[in-house]
């Protein structure tokens, strides 16, 4: 009995224990930067990718840790990529110290792309914070022919082509099309959808055409209570049109047309066609709208619709004009993030045929490891030109095949978060999946 005591403390000491190669020395705070990575865009879903690609730095859980907060925003490019900006925002005896540094990657851009020139950037601009360091004299600088990467010099890095050098002329082209299906004995579901899309961006213009279909079948089969079979059988279609040219008055103003065409089994138009010239205005500069923006944006045109049943206006088809306020505001700050946007439109010739859209995002980090996020969209309506005088069966109500008339339609999500314990998390073990600071996973089985 005390041999097999012995050897099963043996077995956990053997495991619990680490290898002497595989510990990590603390690192001597003196000599390295406290660097608090603050990145939501795409391609920053990997911590530790940037860990080990950066390791001479400590990479801490919470600002108030930290001697240098990287804020990492993004912005679409007229060419489909993105257009990644770091703000290097010092703290502490680096408080005032700061920069911002961009980098671009193109459409087809994969998730290591994205990462690899997020990495590439981060490190150019840690260089100015670690330079009169002892970490610098463990730095070497390398000049490539531009397709190079950090962690493989073979690897191609994702770059914007140059303006001069484009056969295209800003323009760019998309397909897509993609569908799904599922059954059962009693039941089969079908979904397609597609669309092409064309589009050119210069800093002065701003033009784009799209089209977009979409096809929903749902077919039931069941049993009544007196034992009669009854199938339930309803598809919907739709597809769309739009286009908009937009020109650039300066940094703060802009004009445009925004033309839209359409056909919605749901909405009961066989056909929807709209015009609405506008104008734009941001409180800020255009070039800030990485960080903050303030617009508002009027709108007016003419829309024509042609119904599939008669409504209950007693229309079959009918011409309005339509004119429409947003208002919108979104900020990316080291305390969080915001974003609030606030839609009213009504028709002109009747002013109570209204619509007054809310919506709100919200990220804050409140204090030491504790934040709050939430979203909400909320719809007065009072608009719903198109409501069919026939009414909707009640399949094509269970199924949402038809549209019924409602004054009001909302959607909320909130969540908060907390962490504590120690602040650095510079150590890399994917082992059994982990990585990223950990986490938990329930697991049901019935």
């Amino acid at each position: 009995m005390k041999r097999l005591v012995l050897a099963t403390c043996l077995f956990f000491a053997a495991l619990t224990a680490t290898p002497v190669h595989a510990r990590q020395a603390p690192a001597d705070r003196e000599d390295v930067l406290n660097l608090f990575f603050d990145c939501t865009a795409a391609g920053c879903g990997d911590l530790d990718y940037f860990r080990r690609e950066l390791p001479f730095v400590s990479w801490v859980r919470n600002r108030e840790d930290a001697d240098l907060h990287v804020l990492v925003t993004s912005q679409p490019t007229g060419g489909g990529g993105l257009m990644y900006t770091l703000d290097f925002i010092g703290l502490g005896a680096w408080l005032g110290e700061d920069q911002d540094l961009t980098v671009a990657t193109p459409a087809d851009a994969t998730v290591d792309d994205q990462r690899s020139v997020i990495s590439s950037r981060l490190g150019l601009g840690l260089v100015r914070y670690v330079q009169d360091s002892p970490v610098a004299d463990r730095l070497t600088l390398t000049v490539g022919d531009g397709r190079s990467a950090p962690g493989d010099p073979a690897r191609p890095r994702a770059r914007s082509v140059a303006p001069d050098s484009d056969p295209w002329d800003f323009w760019v082209f998309r397909l897509n099309l993609n569908g799904n299906a599922n059954g059962e004995s009693t039941s089969k579901f079908s979904f397609t959808r597609g669309g092409v899309s064309a589009n050119r961006t210069t800093d002065t213009w701003k033009l784009d055409v799209g089209a977009n279909f979409l096809r929903r079948l749902q077919k039931f089969d069941f049993t009544d209570q007196d034992g009669t079979t009854r199938t339930v059988s309803e598809t919907e279609k739709d597809w769309n049109a739009n286009s908009s040219v937009v020109r650039s008055l300066g940094e703060q103003w802009a004009i445009g047309v925004l033309a839209r065409a359409g056909s919605s089994t749901r909405r009961n138009q066989d056909l929807s066609l709209s015009v609405e010239p506008g104008i734009e205005y941001n409180f800020f500069p255009y070039s800030q709208s990485s960080r903050r923006s303030l617009t508002l944006q009027y709108l007016v045109g003419p829309t024509h619709f042609d119904y599939t049943e008669r409504t209950i206006f007693d229309e079959t088809a009918e011409t309005r004009f339509r004119e429409s306020l947003t208002g919108r505001i979104a900020l990316i700050e080291p305390w969080g993030r915001w974003s609030t946007s606030v839609t009213a439109s009504h028709y002109l010739h009747d002013v109570s045929r209204s619509n007054v859209t809310v919506f709100g995002n919200v990220n804050l980090r409140l204090f030491r490891g504790f934040s709050v996020f939430a979203n909400a969209n909320y719809q007065w309506i009072r608009d719903e030109l198109f409501i069919s005088a026939v009414g909707a069966t009640t399949e094509q109500v269970l199924l949402r095949q038809r549209q019924l008339e409602t004054s009001y339609r909302y959607f909320y999500s909130f969540g908060i978060q907390y962490q504590f314990g120690s602040i650095f998390n510079n150590v890399v073990n994917p082992r059994f999946g982990g990585g990223n600071g950990g986490g938990g996973q329930m697991m049901i089985f019935n």
